[in-house]
């Protein structure tokens, strides 16, 4: 068994640790292997790897998960980011969730990923995985985007707006969440469609199946880009189209929290965690006391 760890290089603590980590590892009688996000997907050695380790945020979860997909290999994520919704342990508790897991004490959660294509006069432009969201959204202009949307065929709308998020129900707490869509529990499968800042055009979240093909096409003599997960993919220009559908692969969780910590996750990670606790006044502590 080999134990993949993928560490973010951009943050302090996350080297040394993923250092740490591999030495425990390989001393409790595993193989590990150690490489930066950055290009760690590209360099891992997917064939022999059983398990991946992220050392990041779900920034660094996003990157891993679509190309541990290709392989069925299931992440396990040490949060050292902001969030971590997608995280499994803490660099406190990391040793007693990894004890957990090479002793094959988890179950594996599978969450559902879209495939998006962007295309050109026929031809393709950009074609990749997401785990989170597709984004068209306007560029560096502040300017709104025109955006046709059609669902398997029939026409939907057109937005006017500063971007249309399509989304996976691991994307409903993302960007989607902020644009004031629904939350969905990461078990379902469904796609979300959500207008950023509609301008005099539909404003309401579209819950839609699996199983629909969602195409997007740039309107108005308006630039726009597509980001996947919050990475750029394409510069777009009108005319240009977006596919997007279900993709054939999930991403796969190793997961040793019950089974319905979604929920506990959701008011914990949504709870502001710079609230400035209010003082009661001398006059109110004197009132209070009447």
């Amino acid at each position: 068994m080999m134990i993949g760890i993928l560490y973010n290089p951009h943050i302090t603590q996350a080297c040394p640790l993923a250092g740490k980590i591999a030495a425990w590892i390989e001393q409790h009688g595993r193989r590990a292997q150690v490489c930066a996000v950055d290009n760690g997907p590209s360099t891992l050695r997917w064939q022999e790897t059983n398990l991946v380790v992220t050392l990041g945020g779900d920034g660094s979860i996003l990157r891993a998960a679509r190309a541990a997909a290709l392989h069925q290999a299931p992440i396990l994520g040490i949060n050292l980011g902001r969030v971590g919704f997608l995280t499994e342990a803490e660099p406190e508790t990391w040793r007693q969730v990894l004890s957990r897991a090479l002793a094959g004490d988890y179950w594996v959660e599978e969450r559902m990923m879209l495939r998006v294509t962007a295309s050109r006069a026929g031809k393709a432009l950009a074609q990749a995985e997401a785990l989170n969201d597709v984004v068209v959204g306007r560029g560096a202009r502040a300017r709104v985007v025109h955006l046709r949307a059609e669902v398997d065929g029939g026409h939907l709308a057109t937005y006017i707006a500063d971007g249309l998020i399509v989304a996976t129900p691991t994307g409903s707490t993302a960007y989607a969440l902020a644009a004031g869509g629904p939350v969905l529990p990461p078990q379902l499968r469904n796609i979300l469609l959500i207008p950023v800042a509609p301008h005099l055009s539909m404003e309401r979240p579209i819950v839609l199946s699996e199983g629909v093909t969602v195409r997007i096409g740039v309107a108005g003599g308006r630039p726009a880009v597509l980001t996947v997960d919050g990475e750029i993919q394409a510069e777009l220009t009108s005319g240009d189209e977006i596919i997007v559908q279900t993709s054939p692969h999930v991403a796969r969780f190793a997961r040793v929290q019950e089974q319905t910590y979604f929920y506990k996750t959701l008011v914990a990670r949504l709870v502001p965690r710079n609230q400035i606790p209010i003082s009661k006044s001398p006059t109110s502590n004197q009132e209070s006391k009447k």
